[in-house]
């Protein structure tokens, strides 16, 4: 498929089949995901892939009252396939405490250093690349956010790494465009001219 016709096609679904996901397709993400960039090549981003029934109804639990305040199906327990993305701070921090990284940030604290914590950057990064991938692949996705803790205790996360959220993997339901984005039906998507500033702001 071609690239833009891929990024055209993605949005958030919110219902899916209970149709399985073939193993070797969420190989190819999780292949292309690992790919992102990261600071000085950290690569401190990690994914747990949950497609055991038990453990994804778990993952689900939280997500069904707000959902069913939406309106929405509890599309998180629905999805085949859970990937949890997590970041790593230290292994970013550790990095750029090597001699090459001295070399050039020496001067340079700490916290002036990771004002912006690149790792979550990162992680949104590998986020974008798995929904991408997975809608080459022919597939619907979707994104969530929250449980922190909960994800770190019930998945056996290491305290170092941060559960982002979770993207969720599928085959889109018949019904799923009912559940579209009600932000998105009540807002428009922002012009070019207003959100690109050439130059200066």
């Amino acid at each position: 498929m071609d690239f833009v016709d891929v990024v055209a096609k993605r949005r958030m679904a919110r219902s899916f089949t209970d149709e399985p996901v073939a193993p070797e397709a969420i190989e190819r993400i999780m292949d292309i995901a690992r790919r992102g960039p990261s600071a000085g090549y950290s690569q401190g981003v990690e994914f747990v892939v949950v497609t055991e029934e038990a453990t994804r109804a778990e993952i689900a639990k939280p997500f069904a009252a707000m959902h069913q305040k939406s309106g929405h199906p509890n599309f998180v327990g629905q999805a085949p396939v859970h990937i949890v993305i997590c970041a790593n701070a230290e292994i970013y921090k550790s990095r750029y405490k090597e001699p090459d990284k001295m070399r050039v940030r020496k001067d340079i604290s700490d916290d002036d250093l990771w004002r912006i914590p690149y790792w979550y950057t990162d992680a949104g990064c590998a986020m974008m690349l798995i929904l991408l991938a997975t809608v080459n692949e022919g597939l619907a996705a979707g994104f969530v956010g929250g449980g922190i803790g909960r994800l770190r205790r019930l998945l056996d996360i290491p305290e170092d790494d941060t559960p982002i959220g979770i993207a969720l993997i599928g085959h889109e339901a018949p019904d799923a465009r009912q559940y579209g984005d009600v932000s998105a039906d009540k807002r428009q998507r922002r012009p070019l001219a207003d959100v690109v500033h050439r130059e200066r702001w």
